[in-house]
């Protein structure tokens, strides 16, 4: 009777043992499922979006994005394992974390900007003809998304991508000339007037309309800082050349002296 007594303890000892070990398993399992659906579940879109201001955002990864005025960025709150993918709209510039494992992705304006861990600048606004992307460090190598075709830009070159007809052209440039923004200025290397108006039209938040047309060719070089007013730096422009500029509300009209 006493071994019986010991069977039949031991028999249902081994039994709790399998119903616990039964219950973990479907336990693990569970979670495992739940774990990989998660995984699975595409990460939540945040877009930080500027109007008249400069503003930096800090990335899941530890990279930093420095926004122009009226430019947007979409990341999500986690990155893949495999990628780290943005968006830009606008003008940015990044100083992206080295991870070897996880290439860091632009995508803007039909083209790609990918790179491991670098500090470069991407203009790219939807009115513009042009996407402007400048390295000051590292390596990126830039992808025209329809055609594939790739081109590799190193440190102090500029590669300049026309948006209707997906042609890139590389060359040397002074990577401050497109880094003025961020330090408050305006610098300008032999740029048309339109194009120059354009930018002091995002920063200031006007209109320019220009009356005769064949002064918005005329080319400037200049390296001045950001002034609270407009008027100021539009009436070192007229000391210098045959312009004439009107201030009405928030429109600029342009037009010969």
């Amino acid at each position: 009777p006493e071994l019986e007594k010991r069977l039949k303890s031991h028999t249902r000892h081994l039994t709790l043992i399998r119903t616990f070990s039964a219950a973990a398993a479907v336990a693990l399992l569970c979670l495992s499922v739940w774990t990989a659906y998660l995984y699975m579940q595409p990460a939540a879109i945040q877009t930080i979006s500027t109007l008249a201001e400069t503003r930096t955002v800090r990335l899941p990864d530890g990279s930093s994005v420095m926004l122009n005025h009226y430019s947007s960025l979409s990341y999500p709150e986690k990155f893949q394992s495999d990628k780290r993918e943005v968006e830009l709209n606008g003008e940015a510039y990044f100083e992206v974390a080295f991870d070897s494992l996880k290439p860091f992705i632009v995508m803007t304006g039909g083209m790609e900007v990918q790179v491991l861990g670098t500090k470069f600048n991407i203009k790219a606004y939807t009115d513009d003809q042009a996407i402007f992307t400048t390295l000051v460090s590292g390596s990126v190598q830039i992808k025209e998304r329809e055609s594939a075709h790739t081109a590799l830009l190193r440190p102090d070159e500029q590669c300049i991508y026309t948006t209707h007809d997906g042609r890139m052209r590389i060359h040397t440039v002074d990577p401050q000339v497109s880094l003025g923004w961020i330090h408050g200025r305006f610098v300008f290397e032999n740029e048309t007037l339109e194009e120059i108006l354009k930018q002091l039209g995002r920063w200031y938040d006007v209109k320019i309309f220009f009356r005769d047309p064949q002064v918005a060719g005329y080319r400037f070089t200049g390296n001045v800082g950001r002034f609270d007013q407009i008027s100021t730096l539009l009436r070192m422009i007229e000391k210098a050349y045959d312009i004439s500029f009107t201030i009405s509300d928030d429109t600029v009209i342009v037009s010969k002296k």
